[in-house]
């Protein structure tokens, strides 16, 4: 079993604020309309193949399908957020305190029945369709670049050099 931490060290490690740490008040970013209806966005963090978003869903909203390339997490803070297994017909559903991991290539149709508000942390690009069924991908640089059009990347300090043109 590991030792605990203690809390009465008086050695010579000082805590103190790194020059990447990054406060953030989340009341000062705008939402960002998402690439779905009834999706908004505020982009917490973004490192080129990984994103971190505080997420918002209407009640009731049912995402078109999609698959994940790479892992998600979420987190839900307020309401619900699931989907039913069309080889099984099961439902899975995670609320308020729940959280959620879906491994690279998953494939799911989300709904929310009662919205929700959570964080989501988005590794590597989503695979859906439009209208027409051509394919489309939206990855972590999508979302900093419709969050940028909003004005909302400020808070980043992100170097936009280490974009692909």
């Amino acid at each position: 079993m590991a030792q605990m931490l203690s809390d009465t060290y008086t050695g010579n490690l000082k805590a103190k604020k790194e020059a990447g740490n990054r406060f953030t008040d989340t009341n000062l970013i705008p939402w960002t309309a998402f690439f779905l209806n009834g999706v908004d966005y505020k982009l917490l963090d973004f490192t080129g193949d990984r994103c971190t978003l505080l997420v918002k869903l209407e009640k009731g909203t049912k995402l078109a399908i999609h698959q994940h390339l790479g892992p998600v997490e979420v987190y839900l803070m307020s309401g619900s957020f699931g989907y039913v297994d069309e080889a099984t017909g099961e439902s899975h559903m995670i609320y308020a305190g729940g959280y959620l991991y879906e491994p690279p290539s998953t494939v799911h149709q989300p709904v929310s029945p009662d919205g929700f508000t959570g964080i989501a942390v988005i590794h590597g690009d989503v695979l859906g369709f439009a209208a027409d069924g051509s394919q489309v991908n939206i990855g972590p640089i999508d979302y900093y670049r419709r969050a940028k059009e909003n004005n909302a990347v400020a808070h980043l300090n992100f170097d936009e050099a280490l974009l692909p043109a």
